[in-house]
C-alpha cells in the first residue's frame, strides 16, 4: 500500500509545481509489476508442472545538483548529461516477491529493501586540466528475504566531446554470509543533438568475477529517440552469460515531459534464460516488469 500512495502522493505534488526552465532539484518514484513464469517438463512421463511467481516494487528518489541544470541544450530527459552536472542522488526501494503462489502455497512472501546513495562529479573551469574528466561513486544495501547485500561502485570517466563520456566502472557485492563478487565495465554513451531533439546511444561490456565459478560476461546496448525536447522513446537489448549458459533481456520505455518541471514513464521489459537441460528435466523460465513512474523538478 505505501508504494502505490507515496507514487500517487508524487505525481499530486508535481503537479502543483509551476513550469519553469532551469532546476537544481530532482524527485522522482515509480511503481514495478513483474511476473516469473516457470515451467518444469518430465522428459520420461511427459508431466509439466507450472509456477506463477508474481512481484511488485516502489522506488523513490532525489537528486541534488551543485549547480542549477540548463536545460536549453537539448531534450529534457538529457539535460543534467549535455550540460555536464555533478550531482548526488539518494534512493530507497520496497518490494515484495509473492513466492506463496509457488506449489502448494507452503512459502512464505519475502519481501526487499533497498537503499543508497549515488553520485557524480564532473570537473568543469576554464583552464583546468582536469576540465571535462567525471568521477562516479555509489553505494547500495539490498535485504531480500533474509540475506544482506552491500554494493560498492567507483567509476572513472571523460567528456571525450561535450556530448560523449567513456567511463570504466570497478562494482563489488558482498553478501553477508561472505560470499562476494568483483565487476569491471566499460560504459559509453553519445548524444546526437538534432535541431528539434536527438538521438542518444550507449553501450556497455563487463565481466563479473566469482570466486569459486565461471566469470560472467555481460554487454548492453540501446538508444533513445527524441522526437521533440518533450518526448523520447527507447530501447535497450542485454546479453549476459557464462560457460555456455545465457540470459537475453529487452526492454522498451518511454518519458514525457507535461511541461518542463513534470514527465511520467512507462518502461517493459523482458528476461528469457536459456533452457536448463537435466537428464530427464528441462526448465523453461520467462520474467516480464511492466514499470510506471514520474518525477518533478524545481
Amino acid at each position: 500500500m505505501f508504494k502505490k500512495t507515496a507514487l500517487v502522493a508524487g505525481i499530486g505534488l508535481a503537479l502543483s509545481v509551476t513550469a519553469q526552465a532551469d532546476y537544481r532539484w530532482e524527485l522522482g518514484g515509480d511503481y514495478s509489476m513483474g511476473q516469473t513464469d516457470t515451467e518444469i517438463k518430465d522428459r520420461n512421463t511427459g508431466a509439466n508442472e507450472s509456477n506463477n511467481v508474481d512481484s511488485d516494487v516502489g522506488r523513490l528518489s532525489g537528486t541534488w545538483y551543485f549547480e542549477n541544470v540548463d536545460t536549453s541544450k537539448g531534450p529534457l530527459s538529457e539535460a543534467a548529461f549535455l550540460d555536464h552536472a555533478s550531482n548526488i542522488t539518494v534512493f530507497g526501494s520496497d518490494g515484495e516477491v509473492q513466492l506463496s503462489q509457488v506449489g502448494n502455497g507452503n512459502i512464505d512472501d519475502e519481501d526487499g529493501q533497498r537503499y543508497g546513495v549515488e553520485s557524480r562529479y564532473v570537473a568543469e573551469g576554464p583552464g583546468w586540466k582536469l576540465s571535462g574528466w567525471l568521477v562516479d561513486l555509489g553505494y547500495n544495501h539490498f535485504e531480500p528475504g533474509d540475506l544482506e547485500i552491500d554494493n560498492y561502485n567507483i567509476g572513472i570517466g571523460n567528456y571525450v566531446t561535450p556530448n560523449t563520456t567513456v567511463v570504466v566502472n570497478y562494482n563489488n557485492s558482498s553478501l553477508n554470509n561472505g560470499g562476494d563478487t568483483d565487476a569491471y565495465s566499460l560504459d559509453v554513451e553519445h548524444m546526437f543533438l538534432m535541431s528539434h531533439g536527438g538521438f542518444k546511444a550507449r553501450a556497455s561490456g563487463g565481466r563479473t568475477i566469482v570466486s569459486g565459478a565461471d566469470d560472467i560476461d555481460t554487454y548492453q546496448l540501446g538508444g533513445t529517440w527524441y522526437f521533440t525536447n518533450n518526448i523520447g522513446i527507447g530501447a535497450d537489448y542485454l546479453n549476459t552469460g557464462a560457460n555456455g549458459y545465457e540470459i537475453q533481456g529487452w526492454q522498451v520505455n518511454s518519458e514525457w515531459f507535461i511541461n518542463e518541471a513534470f514527465a511520467l514513464n512507462l518502461a517493459y521489459g523482458q528476461l528469457d534464460p536459456d533452457d536448463i537441460e537435466f537428464t530427464n528435466v528441462r526448465v523453461e523460465q520467462e520474467t516480464d516488469v511492466l514499470s510506471l513512474g514520474a518525477k518533478v523538478r524545481f
